[in-house]
């Protein structure tokens, strides 16, 4: 994995080549590497060159590929709807004798619009028969609930008692069902809507009802067994038949927009009993044709989506297609990156060291077979200065696979490393899943989230088919995909349990413990004692430290100091992997003036702690005699506040020496706020005075670039950035005023400031932070604790009774589910992002500036497995 701490080598090629035979070349180039490319292509148009005629073409042709992708996804979708798959069949460019957009056009033309016949053929006709089907139910609860001829006398007897204030009671329902309170000159006629409406609709229809008819209309539902298939949405729904009876002049109306609102379809109901019959006949003679129609038409959709998912000779139209258009949308965002000229155009790119030579080899085969349209260049020093000024930084590029390729894109979501930086993602493979590992240690936790990961990598390929077919869901497709970081987290949360001695909250006794009870034990004297003075236990935390009166303040005390070691650690790790950026860099004043100065800071005060801690461990205070232990804590602050005076010595000489780790502390401060910033003034200083106006420093830098012209059959190619420097470099008066703004003193100090207070106040907070390891570590032991002691203990094991096993059962259960939930999942999720945090912020910001970019070479393929 040596390969990882570095960026591998890069180099920058120049292609050349004819206009005419550009589209073939870059295909080929694309298909380098088994598909996967070799080029980091650099985007060199211009203004200019993006408003040419050959760009907007380029433009156009993008545009109608991402417009018959659409189109592809609309039929698709219909293959969804039909239950059609595509095969897994291999997946082949279409060859193209025109362009590929309009030879889309023509064989895709006469497909979509016999599916756009029959498809909407199917589902018109498949609207008609749910209205149909819904205006039968609604015929059928009418005829069975309303009684016509009662309501047909009725509206007889309120003609003739028009003008007269009577209460109307008739039996229009075969329930009886009072009509009150109804005002004389709204008896006039009675009216009735009848229809069908979503059930989850009728709540908030009665009710707006009511208030719109003002207690003049009343509804009554009729529940339908089945469920309806909606007309609009397409979807099963549960619906009912309604019935509206109103009374007044202008309700009808106002009425239907109420329907119409709430999805409520009206149908028209017949006034004469003997009519239902010959109307449902009608209707379900109408179902029956339409269903032999609408059948008929699936059958074409289906015959046209089988032929465009296989064509029967083990390829698909479709998929090949697909690929087709992303290729020719891919090829022209490439080409417009080019450098265009009169008639050659020029690409740039960044190319693996190693693979150069493969490069090469692809430019001399496509030369020899068309000779004199390219050729190539890579004699560039991509070191100086003149070439980082015109062309940048190389891209990073790192030879992962799937188990490091995980830890490398957390390292890159911070930040990507600079070209030949240090990469963090070498040691993040190893320091991400131990300090998750210190928060959620527990054995059975630990060890049941490296079985599950163990799962996922021997049922690999499995998982990976279903993922490809898209039936993975959202959340098992992260847990999959994050399966090679699960198995080292799970690996050091059972290791770390194993050191805690903890097993869901109960500590295993795998060794004798080196504590006995007393032998003349009393209500006092209850202290347990240890075998002899040399006693010790193998491995781990003995486990009768656990369920004892003390067992919290032992622990807090242990994994509070075990949190500061482990951080200062990582945190000196992380400076010291500083060095190796300055020495690489050259950067020997940052060397010498600012890593020095931080590692002596970090090991007079933080580092001094953690040797005292360690140091107090040796020390046995608990024989008779014995000194009073001292406070750690309280003997760092008192180290600043007031040096050379200790309370309570842990060590002969203590006073002394940390006047002097002090002394050391407070003088690294000012070497990093002053010296660099004051040297590299002096460096520039020098520099300004070697700027003389006499045109002899232009005359060498033009020289230098003499030769290094690109030529192509006699035509010298010339970057434009290079004919401005010149100017832009110029070593006049300009120059000198431009080099003395560049590099200000101020400027310097002021940046040297930030970062001297960032790295001093950062060294506090830092520690501080790590301490969530302590926090985290005893939130998820004390949970495990409340869990099993509640639960399975007081709950299940100590009930009484009869209902005893029924409780054991019942509260085992509930365990498992608080388990898997808390401490499985969230607990889990918890721990992942405080170790995520403490990487990006803590160990990272120590020697990682994060300013690079990826190698992304050019390629056709696309990888859409893991997004």
């Amino acid at each position: 994995m040596a390969y990882l701490f570095r960026s591998e080598d890069m180099q920058y090629v120049r292609i050349t080549m004819s206009r005419d035979k550009a589209e073939y070349f870059t295909k080929r180039i694309g298909s380098l590497n088994e598909g996967k490319g070799l080029i980091h292509v650099v985007d060199l148009a211009d203004e200019a060159t993006l408003k040419s005629e050959t760009m907007k073409e380029y433009k156009k042709r993008i545009v109608a590929s991402t417009q018959n992708e659409k189109r592809l996804d609309e039929i698709e979708k219909l293959m969804v709807d039909y239950n059609i798959t595509i095969p897994d069949v291999e997946i082949n460019d279409v060859k193209i004798a025109r362009g590929c957009n309009a030879e889309f056009e023509s064989k895709w033309a006469d497909v979509e619009r016999d599916l756009k016949i029959n498809s909407g053929a199917v589902k018109t006709l498949q609207k008609a028969i749910c209205r149909l089907e819904e205006e039968r139910y609604v015929l059928q609860e009418c005829r069975d609930n309303i009684n016509l001829d009662a309501l047909d006398a009725e509206v007889k007897e309120m003609k003739r008692n028009t003008g007269r204030n009577t209460d109307i009671k008739s039996p229009l329902l075969d329930a009886d069902i009072e009509l009150q309170g109804m005002q004389s000159d709204d008896q006039k006629f009675y009216t009735y809507i009848c229809g069908v409406i979503p059930v989850a609709q009728q709540i908030f229809f009665t009710r707006m009802l009511y208030r719109l008819s003002r207690g003049n209309a009343f509804v009554r539902y009729l529940n339908i067994e089945d469920e309806l298939l909606d007309p609009e949405s397409g979807e099963y729904v549960d619906k009912s038949v309604f019935y509206i009876v109103s009374i007044g002049r202008g309700l009808s109306s106002k009425l239907a927009k109420l329907c119409d609102f709430f999805q409520a379809a009206i149908y028209t109901v017949p006034n004469r009993a003997d009519e239902y019959d010959n109307r449902i006949r009608e209707i379900e003679s109408g179902v029956r044709e339409r269903k032999t129609v609408m059948e008929s038409s699936r059958v074409s959709v289906r015959k046209i989506l089988r032929s465009v998912a296989d064509d029967g000779r083990g390829s698909s139209p479709m998929a090949n297609w697909r690929k087709t258009l992303s290729k020719e949308k891919i090829l022209c965002e490439t080409l417009m990156k080019t450098r265009r000229y009169l008639t050659m155009i020029r690409m740039d790119g960044w190319v693996p060291a190693t693979d150069v030579k493969q490069i090469k080899t692809c430019v001399q085969d496509f030369d020899s077979e068309q000779p004199g349209s390219i050729a190539i260049d890579d004699i560039f020093d991509i070191e100086s200065a003149e070439f980082k000024k015109n062309h940048g930084e190389p891209p990073t590029y790192f030879k992962t696979n799937e188990f490091t390729g995980i830890y490398q894109g957390i390292v890159n979501t911070y930040g990507v490393p600079k070209y030949k930086e240090v990469n963090p993602g070498l040691f993040t493979c190893v320091t991400f899943p131990f300090i998750f590992g210190v928060m959620y240690g527990d054995i059975g936790h630990g060890g049941a989230l490296f079985l599950a990961a163990l799962y996922f990598l021997y049922y690999e390929n499995h998982f990976l088919e279903q993922q490809r077919r898209g039936e993975m869901g959202e959340l098992m497709k992260y847990a999959f995909g994050a399966r090679y970081a699960l198995i080292l987290m799970g690996f050091f949360g059972f290791y770390c349990g194993t050191i805690y001695n903890d097993f869901i909250s109960v500590p295993l006794q795998v060794f004798d413990s080196m504590w006995v009870m007393p032998g003349n034990l009393t209500q006092t004297n209850n202290e347990l004692l240890l075998r002899d003075d040399s006693a010790h236990y193998p491995y781990g935390i003995d486990w009768n430290w656990y369920h004892r009166k003390n067992e919290l303040t032992f622990f807090n005390s242990l994994k509070m100091k075990m949190s500061v070691i482990l951080g200062v650690t990582q945190m000196m790790f992380g400076i010291s992997l500083g060095a190796f950026n300055y020495v690489h860099f050259g950067d020997y004043l940052s060397l010498y003036y600012v890593w020095i100065p931080q590692m002596l800071f970090m090991m007079c005060t933080f580092g001094y702690m953690c040797f005292m801690i360690i140091y107090k461990w040796t020390i046995d205070y608990s024989g008779e005699g014995a000194d009073e232990p001292p406070a750690l804590i309280q003997t760092m602050i008192k180290m600043f506040l007031s040096p050379g005076k200790i309370e309570t010595p842990l060590y002969d000489g203590q006073g002394a020496v940390q006047v002097v780790l002090l002394l050391i502390a407070v003088a690294t401060v000012p070497v990093m706020l002053l010296v660099k910033p004051i040297l590299q003034n002096k460096q520039h200083e020098e520099e300004r005075e070697q700027l003389i106006p006499d045109g002899s420093v232009a005359a060498d830098r033009k020289s230098s670039r003499v030769g290094s012209a690109d030529q192509i059959g006699g035509v010298s190619i010339v970057d434009d950035d290079e004919k401005k420097s010149d100017f832009e470099h110029g070593i006049v008066d300009g120059e000198v005023e431009e080099h003395e703004e560049e590099h200000s003193f101020g400027a310097e100090m002021i940046h040297s400031g930030i970062h001297t207070i960032e790295f001093v106040l950062g060294a506090v907070s830092n520690t501080a932070s790590y301490l969530r390891l302590w926090a985290l570590s005893l939130a998820h032991a004390q949970l495990a604790k409340v869990f099993w002691q509640k639960l399975i203990i007081e709950y299940g094991a100590e009930a009484k009774g009869g209902m005893g096993i029924v409780m054991i059962v019942a509260t085992y259960a509930a365990w498992f589910c608080a388990t898997f939930a808390v401490l499985m999942c969230m607990d889990l999720l918890e721990c992942f992002l405080h170790a995520l945090r403490l990487h990006w912020v803590e160990f990272q910001n120590k020697f990682y500036m994060a300013e690079g970019y990826l190698f992304e070479p050019f390629t056709f393929e696309t990888d859409d497995a893991d997004e």
